[in-house]
């Protein structure tokens, strides 16, 4: 499970752009303390800013360079000066008291896209910490910043670079708001925005601005300067909801079941365990250890939200933890789990509905520790684990309930397990001596902008490949095929790519061709550092020229082989990326009608909820991350490449040999970076790639439907499948998810699988089928991922068949109900 925390670690790492603005001036070097005089008989009382008396402030006589402001300032006044980015060429700054403190040539500066923050203390203006959150990607170490590093009356200066919105949610919106901020909830994507706040200062008393991007690529430069006398307003103590943890000798006990309820007594060396996630709200959560509740109603704290029993070396309850993260957001359980000792049993049940605040990283966390299903719990679904952690053991119990859509309740889970109890007295290896990774030193010390990547925390982790854990796989012929990486202009994105190829199972890195454009040779001392093969390509003036320069260059160098592993630009990896073309290998083998199996799915939205166990067949190739034949590419591709696939990807290859098709998985294996906005088309792809997707995060999922996937079984099976589903008689244009509709198909018990008829007047008509779309929450612009005039797809664990009247197949369907 380390290797899907790393992986997933990937999609929310903050990171520094490398393109710098070689037309600033070199600033010069300071000290980063700010001196405060006191008046001997002052006392500071932060609450009341009309009660303090002037302070005079020690600072340097001139100012730092580029720190210039127009104003004088008052001894009793702080001069200060933040500028946004501007674009991804203009670095931000930040001016506090005449120091310069944020600037892109200053020694050790951590800036890069997002939020880039100063933090000071609010007594003393110390400065507390200097940081970059790339809030684009996610927010979780900004949000636990501002709630936990800082105390109230903390002062904070952040400027935006690039893009910060994207990844901010509620949580981190509203606690700035906490911090003064009356802009932050309109600042939209590639705003440029500033802001001096205090914690615990009242919405609107922040000293902030914001320029809207508008119709540009990004907006100008926002910019605050001048005099400013803190505190800014009135503080006000900041409380914020505490974690219910319970630890030894505070640990209630409730009722005692002999046994918790098991028929037959456990063996020795186990001890008996009950789990139940409670029916609905006015229920109750249990978790029975050893014959004593220490999780009910009224015990411990348990209730709506996670619920989490810790057991010691052997069966004694160490600690309780009770996290409702349907009101609160789940730092404290981050937290909590992230401070879990070695060899301890973790038992954990949800109640209610534990989903709306669980965040993409506290899952992740989860996750690591031994979940396989959590990153599928949704609105008032019902989960509970039990895991050795740690421990010499292998044990894992883990079940999920799903509720489906609407306000009904999952299922609840009911569990009684005898559980090995972890071994006392387990000899304890000394901690290995300390690793160095001089490589990788010298690459961060030659080139900037790889954020943590090349952090002290990251610096001498060393880049290693994992074993295959399925030893029935080690034949399988995935493992042995080449991989071509054709890596774009981005040093950042190659590298994050890089990162979770190397943390496939089984990967071997002599199979790793990474092809790059020789404009771009940095990117060559990257690819060595990973252990990969780096070729260049002749200058292009265009990714797609340089696209099939790559691809010529793969069957060069493997002019024997029948197939390649193509990973496009911008790409991240889902953990199971090569596991499942690993289990569709034999499939690909024996029907040669599949031109290729794709890793991307256009529909595997989040709101669509869809399988991670189905494969469909689609006529049409959507690239990004794909397993290519080497017979369909030279029928298709290689004399005629300029023809078929001049464009990317999504603006529609089309290939001469229409008896091919593709494999598709119905939730993606590969995650493409959201796009910029800077491109033909925006809208379209900002539809496409920026909505919030779906990705596999389980490393080892089994895959339902393989031996069907067959040509004429999977024709077959089709026709079987939708001449028995529940028609759906007629369907109206939406614009948004048909909720009518989902609540009608959740209240039948009758099926989970239905069809939906759409007339055609030929077999490319879809003016019919486009309206409907966003009734399911699929890409509304245009139907894909068609089979012969076919859209197939699972949302909420039902099955959906939309077929048009000029299909192939249309006349071996019944339209009867």
């Amino acid at each position: 499970m380390l290797i899907l925390v790393a992986i997933s670690v990937i999609f929310i790492n903050t990171f520094v752009l490398t393109r710098r603005d070689q037309s600033t001036d070199q600033p010069h070097e300071n000290s980063h303390k700010v001196e405060l005089v006191h008046n001997q008989n002052h006392t500071i009382k932060p609450l009341k800013p009309d009660q303090i008396e002037p302070q005079r402030i020690q600072r340097p006589a001139a100012p730092d360079a580029g720190c210039e402001i127009d104003e004088k300032c008052s001894d009793d006044a702080i001069p200060y000066k933040v500028v946004s980015g501007d674009g991804i060429e203009k670095y931000p700054i930040i001016c506090f008291n005449n120091k310069l403190l944020l600037h892109k040539n200053l020694k050790d500066a951590k800036i890069g896209r997002g939020v880039n923050l100063v933090a000071f203390d609010g007594k003393t203006y110390d400065v507390k910490l200097t940081e970059t959150f790339d809030t684009y990607l996610e927010e979780t170490f900004f949000l636990r910043t501002l709630k936990l590093n800082l105390n109230d009356g903390d002062i904070i200066i952040l400027a935006s670079f690039d893009e910060m919105t994207y990844g901010l949610k509620e949580a981190s919106l509203s606690i700035l708001e906490k911090y003064g901020s009356q802009l932050i909830k309109i600042i939209k994507f590639r705003d440029s925005f500033v802001m001096i706040g205090q914690k615990g200062l009242a919405r609107g008393k922040a000293i902030e601005t914001h320029q809207p991007k508008s119709n540009r690529d990004f907006a100008t430069a926002a910019h605050i300067s001048g005099c400013a006398k803190f505190p800014l307003g009135q503080i006000t103590a900041l409380s914020f909801p505490s974690s219910e943890i319970n630890k030894e000798g505070k640990i209630a006990v409730g009722t005692s079941i002999k046994n918790c309820g098991l028929v037959e007594m456990c063996k020795e060396n186990e001890f008996a365990v009950h789990v139940y996630t409670g029916k609905d709200k006015d229920d109750e959560p249990k978790i029975c250890v050893d014959g004593k509740y220490v999780m009910a109603k009224g015990i411990n704290d348990a209730g709506r939200g996670i619920n989490i029993v810790v057991v010691s070396n052997g069966k004694e309850v160490i600690r309780t933890g009770h996290f409702d993260t349907w009101q609160e957001d789940s730092t404290n359980l981050e937290i909590f789990l992230e401070n879990l000792e070695d060899n301890v049993i973790l038992i954990a049940v949800t109640f209610d509905e534990a989903s709306t605040n669980l965040r993409n990283f506290t899952r992740t966390v989860l996750q690591g520790i031994g979940s396989q299903k959590i990153g599928s719990l949704t609105f008032r679904d019902s989960w509970a684990l039990v895991h050795h952690f740690k421990t010499s053991i292998n044990y894992n119990f883990e079940e999920i309930s799903y509720a489906g859509s609407g306000n009904a309740y999952a299922t609840p889970i009911d569990k009684r397990m005898c559980i090995p109890q972890t071994l006392k007295g387990i000899k304890i290896r000394p901690d290995p001596l300390p690793f160095r990774n001089d490589k990788r030193r010298d690459f961060c010390s030659r080139y900037d902008g790889y954020g943590d990547f090349c952090s002290d925390t990251n610096v001498d982790k060393s880049l290693a490949t994992v074993s295959l854990l399925n030893k029935t796989l080690e034949d399988n012929p995935i493992y042995s095929t080449p991989i071509l990486v054709i890596a774009g202009i981005s040093h950042n994105s190659l590298r994050m790519c890089l990162e979770t190829l190397l943390m496939q199972p089984g990967i071997l890195v002599e199979n790793v061709i990474v092809a790059v454009d020789e404009k771009f040779s940095e990117s060559l001392a990257l690819i060595d550092l990973f252990g990969f093969r780096g070729e260049k390509t002749s200058s292009s003036s265009t990714y797609m020229e340089h696209y099939e320069k790559s691809l010529n260059k793969v069957w060069e160098l493997h002019p024997n082989k029948d197939k390649v592993i193509v990973i496009e630009e911008d790409l991240i990896l889902s953990p199971d990326f090569l596991y499942t073309l690993a289990l569709l290998s034999e499939t690909f083998r024996k029907d040669d009608t599949i031109g290729a199996i794709q890793m991307w799915n256009p529909n595997s939205y989040d709101n669509v909820n869809g399988s991670i166990d189905l494969i469909y067949r689609v006529d049409n190739l959507f690239g990004l991350g794909y397993l290519l034949r080497r017979s369909f590419y030279d029928k298709n591709m290689k004399n005629s490449f300029k023809q078929c696939c001049s464009k990317r990807v999504w603006d529609k290859w089309s290939f001469s040999d229409s008896s091919s098709s593709f494999l598709m998985p119905d939730i993606s294996r590969v995650f493409r970076r959201p796009i910029d906005g800077n491109r033909i088309n925006t809208k379209y792809l900002e539809v496409l790639f920026n909505r919030k997707r779906r990705t596999s995060l389980n490393p080892f999922p089994a895959l339902s439907n393989i031996d069907t996937l067959r040509k004429e079984k999977y024709e077959a099976n089709l026709i079987k499948i939708i001449n028995s589903a529940t028609l759906l008689k007629s369907l109206e244009k939406c614009d948004t998810i048909n909720i009518n509709m989902h609540n009608l198909i959740q209240n039948q018990n009758s099926s989970d699988t239905f069809k939906f008829i759409y007339q055609q007047e030929s077999e490319n008509d879809f003016t019919t089928l486009t309206p409907i779309l966003p009734c399911f929450g699929l890409f509304p612009i245009e139907p894909l991922g068609l089979y012969h005039g076919i859209l197939r797809f699972t949302s909420n664990k039902y099955h959906f068949y939309l077929i048009g009247t000029k299909s192939s197949l249309y006349k071996s369907i019944s339209i009867a109900t």
